[in-house]
């Protein structure tokens, strides 16, 4: 989940909650967003040298330990429990809560579970570590280096998708009870798309209908739904036209920008150094190669592993990078492959640049080429077309070969069916020479007018018979005003031609004039409407875009897809209150104010219930031991020959990386006072 879906369904109660933030107030009176302000690493980068100490470790065991998955305080707490006390980590949350930098959800039973949005992850991973991918990529580039492509042809998930269009305006979609693809639809719409299967095993996608559909079908139908290029209806899945046309409007680099966010939403790792390691493949966005080995020595390098991996152990994590994300993205054309033929790395780099979720298309970017139309009827398409030219070339022609270069072929049938599909003779032709590099050959345009003109001089309509019981009630229906519309041919003198889709209408016409017909048990009749047959599915995208069909590019549901989420938090209620001190420390007005405030030497009684209170409120002491400050941790007090002693976790001068066990005896400290994180912490 990113910043914009959280404030999509954010309450207005919230967010003005984080909009009064102090710490935003430069921003915010600039107009600036809190979406632009929670994603821009250099307002972030100031907020974070703001940030209180406790607040400060916590972001940091979060980024460093848990990523953008949900975590309750439980897993917080384990996470961070080196070197900070329950309380800390709490005080830590409530400020990060506060800031909008953590989210908050209610469970069903009032359980918390916090999330850091995605993109705040990219955003954070970039200030705490901004030297984290210096230096990568560089071994692709060196002599011994031979760069092989490892899936030759066309790898490309925006492709799939938009065959899977083509399969669903040539054939529909229709679906059995079950809601599923018929099986004979399903083979042929699997010979459509050429992600290999295989890839997609190891990420074990949890979907709807997975005793039907294949991971791949699966992949291609919820992205599909998701953008809404296809809509469930009438026990149908039908073209979305005015998602279609958006989509296709875009150039490739656009479509496959957004299929990479929407990918990354549905297959996102788990794991927080995974996590990571996407992360930092996305900040190398400018053509470098990289391989696996390079990922994974620099997330070590910066702490962002657990320790120093064993041989063993690199080794599996590596294959785990390479199984989950690499590989993965390599077979849906994100990525680029090439290997090395002496040692067998193998090396990728993106295919196209990722930039901005929302960024408008650059120049650079658009595809403005145009096809070869040959003698032979044969129309050479290179790479660099537009889908909404591609997709009128698969109405009115046939495509024989998909490669870089594509091969369509012009027939008699082709272009019946483009006739069939609403266009005309005149309109195919200038559609080709519009396109076409080198024009159009004289034949060519001269057979496509042959083709083209027998059609329409006899059509088929679907029409039905309206009979009346004698000559005097088909007068009376002639003279009828509101059936006027729907009677329009008289056969004889009782009985009447109309239209399917006028039958119900003319019926409840004819009920208020007092007669009683009865709809014969036809599916057509009793929707009211004409179905479209199977040959007229093929709509015209148009070029002209409305401001509300724009957004459709920009906004995918999170729950129209076949593919589960990885989590439930997108279904949960995101918790409006954020937390006070009083919520940590419920029991802070029965806490003397000189333990919080006087920095003394108590006695041994009062200093056994300080450390008591400590550990109750899970909290840290400040004791002064022998002319040295040291920040403590209590765990437990235990009796001792006489006294008592305290264990716990101490810190030696406040400091954050000299962390050790302490066991004092209670008269082994002089001063000491009671610190509340978020109330006296300022030491």
């Amino acid at each position: 989940m990113n910043y914009a879906q959280l404030l999509a369904r954010m309450p207005r109660e919230l967010k003005s909650r984080l909009e009064a933030e102090t710490v935003y107030a430069p921003w915010l009176g600039r107009g600036v967003s809190l979406g632009q302000i929670w994603t821009d690493p250099v307002v972030m980068e100031t907020v974070c040298n703001r940030l209180s100490r406790s607040e400060r470790t916590v972001l940091e065991v979060i980024v460093r330990r848990i990523g953008c998955e949900p975590f309750d305080d439980a897993e917080l707490e384990r996470a961070a429990a080196d070197p900070l006390s329950g309380a800390e980590v709490k005080m830590g949350l409530a400020g990060l809560l506060r800031k909008g930098i953590v989210f908050s959800f209610l469970k069903t039973w009032g359980e918390h579970l916090y999330l850091m949005p995605e993109d705040g992850f990219a955003c954070w991973q970039t200030v705490l570590f901004p030297d984290l991918s210096s230096g990568l990529g560089e071994a692709p580039g060196s002599a011994e280096w031979s760069l092989i492509p490892a899936f030759p042809g066309e790898p490309n998930l925006a492709h799939d998708l938009f065959h899977s269009l083509v399969f669903a305006a040539e054939q529909g979609l229709k679906l059995t009870k079950n809601g599923t693809l018929h099986k004979k639809q399903l083979q042929k719409l699997s010979e459509r798309v050429r992600l290999r299967e295989e890839v997609l095993e190891p990420l074990s996608l949890k979907y709807a209908y997975a005793d039907t559909y294949s991971p791949k079908i699966a992949l291609v139908l919820d992205m599909l739904l998701r953008l809404q290029l296809i809509i469930s209806e009438d026990e149908e899945l039908k073209l979305g036209v005015e998602a279609v046309d958006v989509f296709l409007d875009q150039p490739l680099v656009a479509q496959m920008r957004r299929l990479y966010g929407l990918w990354k939403t549905l297959a996102l790792p788990a794991a927080a150094w995974l996590q990571h390691a996407v992360l930092l493949l996305e900040r190398l966005n400018g053509g470098t190669w990289v391989t696996a080995e390079q990922l994974l020595e620099r997330l070590e390098a910066f702490g962002l592993l657990s320790g120093t991996l064993e041989s063993g152990e690199r080794a599996e994590r590596t294959r785990y990078l390479l199984r989950l994300w690499l590989e993965p993205l390599a077979a849906l054309g994100f990525l680029e492959q090439s290997s090395d033929p002496i040692c067998g790395h193998v090396a990728y780099r993106w295919t196209f640049s990722l930039g901005l979720r929302d960024e408008p298309a650059r120049e650079d970017e658009a595809e403005d080429g145009g096809f070869m139309v040959q003698p032979d009827f044969d129309i050479l398409v290179p790479p660099d077309v537009a889908s909404k030219v591609r997709w009128e070339l698969c109405c009115l022609a046939d495509l024989v070969a998909r490669d870089q270069v594509s091969v369509y072929k012009l027939s008699k049938e082709s272009v019946k069916r483009a006739l069939e599909n609403g266009r005309t003779a005149a309109e195919i032709c200038d559609f080709l020479e519009r396109h076409a590099l080198y024009g159009v050959p004289d034949h060519v345009r001269l057979s496509i007018g042959q083709w083209a003109k027998p059609y329409g001089k006899t059509v088929f309509a679907q029409a039905l018979l309206l009979r009346c019981a004698d000559e005097e009630t088909a007068r009376t229906i002639t003279k009828l005003p509101a059936a006027s519309p729907y009677v329009k041919e008289m056969l004889n003198e009782r009985d009447f031609l109309i239209t399917a889709a006028d039958a119900k209408p003319l019926a409840a016409v004819l009920e208020k004039a007092g007669f009683m017909p009865g709809l014969p048990a036809i599916p057509a009749v009793q929707a009211g409407t004409d179905r479209e047959t199977s040959s007229n599915r093929f709509p015209k995208l148009s070029a002209e875009r409305t401001a509300s069909v724009k957004k459709l590019f920009s906004i995918e549901p999170m729950d129209k897809g076949l593919i589960y989420s990885r989590n439930s938090v997108g279904f949960l209620r995101l918790q409006a209150r954020l937390p006070e001190a009083s919520d940590v420390y419920p029991s802070l007005q029965d806490i003397p104010s000189t333990w919080l405030r006087d920095y003394r030497n108590y006695h041994l009684s009062t200093r056994k219930e300080i450390v008591e209170k400590a550990i109750e409120m899970r909290s840290v002491l400040q004791i002064r031991k022998n002319g040295t400050d040291f920040r403590i941790v209590p765990r437990k007090v235990q009796e001792t020959r006489g006294t008592w002693c305290m264990t716990g976790l101490g810190l030696s001068g406040g400091a954050q990386d000299e962390t050790s066990e302490v066991r004092w005896l209670a008269e082994e400290w002089q001063e000491m006072r009671l610190i509340l994180p978020g109330i006296n912490d300022k030491y």
